[in-house]
């Protein structure tokens, strides 16, 4: 009897330990809870310590995200290789004796090269320094900007969270591009024009002009609103803008003999001018990449309907504030980069964008403020709540970007290195040093084979420009005015030639002396519709070389 009693005292007490299994889960739950409640009501007296976590995290993110995709531009190695002549005593060209100005970044370009000329240097890592100390700069002068605007915490931590996690961010501030240091001298200049400091607001403006030429409508924006307030005032921003930038005017004209980027030209003649493309179909373009989220493309409807929702919520913010010109100036801006870059039909290449939507964001992340501030569900919601669902969106950012960085990550890993960067070592190891190489992309292939580049969209090749303008499109004719001793090729478009054009100057007067294929791909079999190996076809190539006289 003594036992049984024994036995069912201990099934009590292990009943009684049973039943309060979810009593100790929920009183930790609510232990834990309240820490968190506490630690967000000492951010109110301790404004600072959310804004520089966002900022920790954003660095923190950016190199993660360097780890894992070590992605870099295809353009940026043009940019590169300008730095890298500098550094060699060359001059400011790109293939020797030939003064192009095939960049739009001089001051970017100079910047790198002051980098080389330090021993032991290496060019990648230069443009993510000076891409991550950008970035961090750009959300600290923003947090000093909006405080002294007077707005409220959330609106600062929802900018700050918008640009800081946004994936289209992360690698335009570490793909190695000029992107990051033009964000932050737009950010640097506006922090300077709204504490009245407008001799530096002019110098800023004129270093962004050395940046990047065509935002010459952000000093013109500050002008303007100046002028509208203050009067003459507005000569305090505009003199020091031309003093600044006139330098490398007068250089650029007298070594390039334009101060104008020949860049620009020849993408107008090898993009805009064929693009025939309506207004509002660039414009979609445009607004469709504002979504701050990294979506795939199964989501591209949510996409669009994010897109549009962040346009709308910049627009009603603007409506708000457009009285206050510190304000309106992003608006304005917007408003005219926009006009800009439909009406130029520049929406090719993303990154033209970057501008834009660093000022969206900025009246997005303003605008999401006054919701949570002046709506009703939103003064219902405890501090609490609101931090509770910042963190949901959060991890939202961080899924999807995370997401995107396979396909990056990929890129680099198939086109950039194993078809791009391999072909650029070929042809350093094959040919001679003075050998001339015709190809499209001009990037990782010009860097790393330091060879003479012949490129087909005539970035660096004026001679090419002009062919273009006579109406001259053709692979066959660019080889027979070139006369290359390598041509670079897509595998689709060799096989393409071989098979319907047995008179082509490639078949007659080349042979095929190497491929890269890192993706197997089958330009006989490249699939179809959703199962096209988009990808893989952009990393195969074959390079050719000119058959020299008296061959077999």
């Amino acid at each position: 009897m003594h036992q049984w009693i024994d036995v069912l005292h201990r099934s009590r007490v292990s009943f009684d330990h049973f039943v309060r299994i979810p009593q100790v889960m929920a009183e930790e739950m609510a232990r834990k809870f309240s820490f968190f409640s506490k630690w967000v009501a000492r951010t109110r007296s301790s404004p600072y310590v959310p804004a520089i976590a966002l900022i920790t995290l954003a660095l923190l993110l950016r190199l993660l995200w360097i780890a894992y995709t070590d992605f870099v531009y295809e353009d940026a190695f043009i940019t590169f290789r300008y730095a890298q002549q500098i550094a060699e005593g060359n001059g400011f060209v790109y293939n020797l004796g030939e003064r192009v100005y095939g960049t739009t970044t001089p001051l970017f370009t100079l910047l790198l090269t002051g980098w080389l000329l330090i021993p032991g240097t290496e060019v990648v890592a230069g443009a993510r320094l000076i891409g991550l100390t950008s970035a961090v700069g750009t959300l600290t002068l923003l947090l000093m900007t909006l405080r002294r605007m007077g707005t409220t915490q959330p609106q600062q931590l929802l900018v700050l969270a918008l640009i800081g996690t946004s994936s289209k961010f992360w690698i335009k501030d570490t793909g190695g591009m000029e992107t990051p240091l033009v964000i932050f001298l737009l950010s640097a200049s506006w922090y300077a024009y709204v504490y009245r400091k407008l001799s530096w607001t002019g110098i800023l403006s004129g270093l962004l002009l050395w940046t990047r030429v065509d935002l010459i409508l952000w000093p013109v924006v500050l002008c303007v609103t100046e002028v509208y307030s203050h009067g003459k005032s507005a000569l305090k921003i505009a003199w020091p803008t031309l003093l600044v930038y006139l330098p490398w005017v007068i250089f650029a004209s007298l070594y390039f003999g334009s101060p104008i980027p020949h860049t620009i030209t020849a993408k107008w003649v090898a993009y805009t001018q064929p693009n025939q493309d309506p207004y509002m179909s660039h414009l979609f373009v445009l607004v469709k990449w504002l979504n701050p989220l990294h979506l795939p493309d199964q989501l591209e409807l949510v996409g669009i309907l994010i897109a549009f929702s962040v346009v709308a919520i910049a627009a009603w913010q603007t409506s708000r504030m457009y009285k206050d010109k510190q304000f309106a100036i992003l608006a304005l801006f917007v408003l005219l980069e926009v006009t800009r870059i439909v009406l130029s039909r520049s929406t090719i290449f993303s990154r033209y964008f970057a501008p834009t939507f660093w000022a969206v964001l900025i009246l997005l992340g303003l605008g999401l403020g006054s919701l949570v501030k002046d709506s009703r569900l939103g003064r219902s919601l405890s501090l609490s709540w609101r931090w509770f669902l910042g963190l949901v969106f959060l991890s939202l950012f961080l899924l999807f970007g995370f997401k995107a960085s396979g396909m990056v990550r990929d890129t680099q890993i198939y086109r950039h290195e194993g078809a791009l960067k391999a072909a650029g070592l070929w042809l350093r190891q094959n040919s001679d040093s003075a050998a001339t190489v015709q190809l499209e992309p001009l990037g990782y292939i010009g860097y790393y084979s330091g060879r003479v580049m012949i490129d087909e969209v005539g970035l660096v090749t004026p001679q090419m420009v002009n062919l273009k303008r006579q109406g001259v499109f053709d692979l066959d004719t660019y080889i027979g005015f070139f006369h290359p001793d390598y041509v670079l090729i897509h595998c689709d478009d060799s096989l393409y030639i071989q098979d319907e054009d047995i008179d082509h100057v490639l078949t007659s007067q080349y042979v095929e002396v190497t491929s890269f294929n890192p993706r197997d791909f089958d330009p006989r079999d490249p699939g179809q519709g959703p199962n096209f190996d988009n990808l893989g076809r952009s990393s195969c190539y074959e390079i050719w070389g000119r058959i020299e006289e008296g061959s077999p």
